[in-house]
């Protein structure tokens, strides 16, 4: 019992560098996601069409962030004396379900993402669909957390190379943890899949839309030089006939009805100009916005992927190796608590991503720091 004691003292200085990260995640998580729900959800007026899922997103990171931190401080904490089994199963439970929550509105994003760029002319996700949608990802989170419960716990740690028995809240090895892994192997790779193919289809179809666009300008600027070498060819033409052959005298009344007939014509054909301009003004904006939005998914995406990849690989690798962690060394385990709990990098990194490519959401963070510096002066003077 010394012995787990002391090694247990050991870990939790060895886990301060850990710690010190941990809260650093949680509080950078609540005020980042704080941010972005005060702006998103009651101070921008006209939130767009692909911004709605926004402010849910911000509220599930909020609490993933808050909570899969204190859950990881508290492994860190208590290494080898986590005693505390509903902690540890309540811990998972509510760590799961928050970060279930997050994968299941970035899958609804993309989904949405792909109906809006590749489907344009088809249906689009309405408001009471979106609401229907927020309403199944909450109660698939929970059907998908709850047995955590049951596969989780307080189990004793042996160390093969100490001699050293200790309690850890880990995996309850058995036929329902078995099967609880392959459910949630098969869920990962289908959420991947409806990750990684909607925005690959999107990409594709963006790659057309420019090559479409600079062939359509390649063949206007022809159109062009044509047009001039045409009208150069015409005016040459009627000046040599100009000299050959003596144009008719025509009367005053005639001249008026013909310059009245072309400034018609001139009219309409600059109305109709000014129209077409104007709507192809109106689809370029769209489609920049479109753009824009989906390329700030496609980000927060691939930044999920990337952070979520590596504690997908330690979970698997923990449940086909055996003794998994305790074959590790203290340094090893050390370096995979880092990787594993790197995943909650995701539910911290978007409000950055909005700040650096969102300018409506940057502009509205530089009026609230703006509006508190002049509110701070004229308390001072």
């Amino acid at each position: 019992m010394d012995n787990t004691v002391y090694w247990n003292a050991y870990l939790v200085r060895l886990f301060i560098p850990l710690d010190i990260l941990l809260i650093l995640f949680m509080i950078t998580g609540v005020a980042g996601n704080g941010l972005v729900i005060y702006i998103y959800g009651l101070k921008m007026q006209n939130v767009k069409d692909g911004q709605y899922f926004i402010p849910y997103l911000a509220v599930a990171d909020l609490f993933a962030s808050v909570i899969c931190s204190l859950f990881g401080l508290l492994t860190t904490l208590m290494p080898l004396t986590y005693e505390f089994d509903i902690l540890c199963k309540f811990g998972w439970l509510l760590s799961s379900g928050t970060t279930f929550m997050s994968v299941f509105l970035l899958v609804s994003i993309a989904i949405q993402r792909y109906m809006k760029v590749c489907r344009r002319k088809g249906t689009m996700m309405t408001l009471k669909w979106k609401r229907i949608i927020i309403i199944g990802a909450v109660f698939l989170s929970a059907v998908l957390a709850g047995p955590s419960v049951v596969t989780y716990g307080s189990i004793p740690f042996k160390s093969i190379n100490r001699n050293v028995t200790g309690m850890i809240c880990g995996k309850i090895t058995g036929t329902v943890s078995i099967v609880y892994d392959i459910v949630m192997v098969v869920g990962v790779i289908l959420c991947c899949g409806f990750l990684i193919v909607p925005y690959c289809l999107i990409a594709l179809k963006t790659h057309r839309y420019l090559k479409k666009e600079v062939q359509s300008r390649s063949e206007l600027q022809k159109r062009r030089k044509n047009e001039k070498s045409e009208n150069q060819n015409t005016q040459s033409s009627i000046s040599t006939l100009d000299n050959e052959y003596s144009i008719p005298v025509q009367s005053n009344e005639q001249r008026s009805n013909e310059s009245v007939i072309d400034l018609d014509n001139n009219s309409l054909s600059n109305y109709s100009t000014i129209i077409k301009k104007q709507a192809m003004k109106i689809r370029k904006k769209n489609l920049r916005l479109i753009n824009k939005i989906t390329k700030i998914f496609m980000i927060i995406t691939l930044i999920f992927l990337l952070c979520s990849l590596p504690k997908i690989t330690i979970t698997i690798l923990e449940t086909l190796t055996p003794n998994f962690w305790e074959n590790t060394t203290d340094f090893e385990r050390l370096v995979l608590m880092f990787v594993h709990q790197g995943y909650i990098l995701n539910n911290i990194a978007n409000p950055f991503i909005y700040t650096f490519f969102d300018e409506t959401f940057k502009t509205e963070i530089k009026n609230i720091f703006s509006q508190r510096i002049c509110t701070r002066k004229r308390y001072t003077l």
